[in-house]
């Protein structure tokens, strides 16, 4: 059979305007009119990879601002992208020094000392280029469906002397003149005009450039043929908002895909997108988002961590970011600080801007005084340098590593398996076939470790093991019997390598982790108190917990100790190998907690779990 067509949807064009506020220090209008001065007689900025100069523009509804925009520029590769950020990083530092020239301090948007802070309130615009209107239809309809976890990701806060405020986004909490977005059925234009008269009627606003996500551009912005996403705060680096960039444009491709095979977005209902919305502003990546359960109306509301929300996204749009052929270092700053957030017992993570200005402020309290900031935004080497990166590797440098070697996998992709279905196979279909039901099977335990997909040890007839998501995402429905929680662990405990939902639990927030443990951990006399680590399955407490999952199916190992033997716990059970009989160890709880007289303790909890008679083994 031949090769047909081969499709794959290349990378647009797009515009980011690149947004910073002016200081300047005791003047009540003094930004406004410095703001005035130096767009009447703007510094020359230099050209970008397309050769297009960059310009500098400002906006009547945030005087205080400034904007300094690429044009349209192409994101396509790396090498492309590395010169896209040096050029912009040199603009944004030239009008930095034209700015200190005339009195003023640029600085990052959110500054609490200025006499209206609101007038200094920005996004960095990211204006998509679409060929079509069905492709405008789909993108803008792609981005409103993850506005929460971009708000939540990309969120700034006012910060000041005294630190940075708590929440999400300072922005949008204060906006009058900027909305959810609608749905869009369709871009003709009786359809977008149906749109305007929905937005007079709830919002007393007829533009369509009023949504968070502009079908028809942004005029001022010189992008009246793009679509214009605007829920990106304007961020303090340029590093910042390049991977922005490279969001913007992976999902740009993904409705490309969308459009070619004639698929749509699904409307996720507008009273659900406005509640996490506003969650997202009031709360940034702390925030709980509920979940569409549309077509399961029977089920109560369950929510998920914005954190959650932002990985999986992330990890959706993983094959786009491979096609542009990103980088590690280009997303660290996206993936590595949420991953880590997420997966790792150690808190002080950051994983945005609003976290990074206040690690900055943790660790050096004059670390925000503008002339510090201004002095950064003055280096193009300082804008263009990944900050969230160099913290966290101050926080922790060995979960920093690890989670580098993690995404350095994940934008390898798997392996390309060779397709063996159009080979000529013998036809053996009527051969006598021995019967091997009997025979002794291979000890394959080897294979299952090397190949630890859920597949991996799938045998015919019987459906593929859960995954750690499905596992407790079925745990989750109310008033689920005991046996289907122990069905639904047994099949989990089918899946070939370690089993450990210690990650899986902390992307679910607190709530709703603490209710899931109390549904996994058996009754009390199934559970064991372990004072120390344990030698060998033969220790008397292992032996106790292996004897209760032979009689009861399931039975717990606690460990309450000082926080620094949490790892002497993993370390035993690790060395002690697979637990006899087929019975499967599970890791539910690894963390620290503060008792009495702030002495820190540690808490190891790991299941047994007995396979079922006959089977599971």
């Amino acid at each position: 059979m031949a090769l047909v067509a081969l499709y794959r949807s290349a990378p647009l064009r797009q515009r980011i305007s690149k947004g910073y506020s002016v200081y300047v220090p005791g003047h009540g209008r003094g930004a406004e009119e410095l703001v005035g001065s130096l767009l009447a007689g703007p510094p020359p900025l230099p050209a970008g990879p397309s050769g297009q100069p960059h310009t500098v523009r400002g906006s009547a509804r945030a005087r205080g601002a400034l904007w300094v925009d690429t044009g349209r520029v192409s994101l396509h590769d790396p090498a492309t992208r590395a010169r896209t950020a040096e050029a912009l990083a040199v603009s944004v530092a030239r009008v930095a020094a034209d700015v200190r020239r005339r009195g003023g301090l640029l600085l990052p948007t959110g500054w609490q000392q200025q006499p209206d802070p609101l007038a200094g309130l920005c996004a960095d615009l990211h204006s998509a280029e679409v060929l079509n209107p069905v492709q405008r239809e789909v993108f803008t309809n792609l981005v409103r469906e993850h506005t929460a976890s971009l708000i939540a990701l990309g969120g700034r806060q006012l910060y000041g002397p005294g630190g940075v405020a708590p929440g999400g986004s300072a922005r949008l909490s204060r906006s009058f003149d900027q909305v959810s977005t609608r749905y869009l059925d369709s871009c003709a234009p009786e359809h977008l005009e149906r749109v305007r008269t929905r937005l007079r009627q709830e919002e007393r606003v007829g533009r369509l450039e009023v949504m968070d996500v502009s079908p028809l551009g942004m005029p001022e912005a010189h992008a009246g043929e793009d679509v214009t996403v605007r829920l990106f705060d304007a961020q303090v680096t340029v590093a910042g908002t390049l991977a922005h960039a490279l969001l913007v444009q992976a999902l740009s491709m993904w409705s490309r895909d969308l459009e070619r095979t004639g698929r749509r977005v699904r409307q996720v209902p507008q009273f659900l997108l406005e509640q996490n919305r506003a969650r997202a502003v009031a709360h940034g990546l702390a925030a709980e988002l509920r979940v569409d359960q549309t077509r399961r109306t029977e089920e109560p509301p369950r929510t998920q961590s914005a954190g959650r929300a932002v990985r999986t996204l992330l990890s959706e749009l993983l094959p786009y970011l491979r096609q542009l052929d990103a980088t590690t270092d280009e997303l660290a700053s996206l993936f590595l600080g949420v991953e880590m957030a997420g997966s790792a017992a150690a808190s002080g993570f950051v994983r945005n801007e609003n976290d990074l200005l206040a690690h900055w402020h943790r660790e050096d309290r004059t670390a925000l005084a503008p002339e510090r900031l201004a002095q950064g935004l003055a280096t193009p080497d300082w804008l263009t340098a990944d900050h969230c990166g160099a913290s966290n590797r101050t926080v922790g440098h060995g979960s920093w590593a690890a989670a580098r070697v993690w995404l350095t996998d994940r934008l390898a992709g798997p392996a390309p398996q060779p397709d063996r279905r159009h080979e000529a196979q013998p036809d053996r279909r009527h051969e006598a076939q021995p019967d091997r039901r009997h025979e002794a099977q291979p000890d394959r335990r080897h294979e299952a470790q090397r190949d630890r997909r859920p597949e991996a040890r799938r045998e015919p007839g019987r459906p593929a093991p859960l995954t750690a998501d499905q596992l407790l995402d079925r745990l989750a429905r109310p008033d689920l019997p005991a046996p289907e929680v122990m069905d639904a662990l047994r099949s989990y405990c089918r899946a070939g390598g370690t089993l450990d939902l210690t990650r899986p639990l902390r992307s679910r927030g607190r709530d709703e982790a603490r209710a899931l443990r109390r549904v996994l951990r058996p009754r009390a006399g199934q559970r064991v108190r372990c004072e120390k680590p344990p030698v060998s399955w033969d220790d008397a407490t292992a032996t106790r917990a292996l004897r209760a999952a032979g009689e009861q199916g399931v039975a717990l190992m606690h460990w309450d100790l000082p926080a620094q033997d949490r790892a002497r716990v993993r370390e035993a059970l690790r060395g002690m190998g697979r637990a006899p009989g087929g019975v499967r160890t599970v890791l539910l709880t690894d963390t620290n907690y503060t008792a009495r007289e702030d002495e820190k303790r540690g808490t190891v909890e790991v299941l047994l779990v007995a396979p079922r008679e006959g089977t599971d083994r």
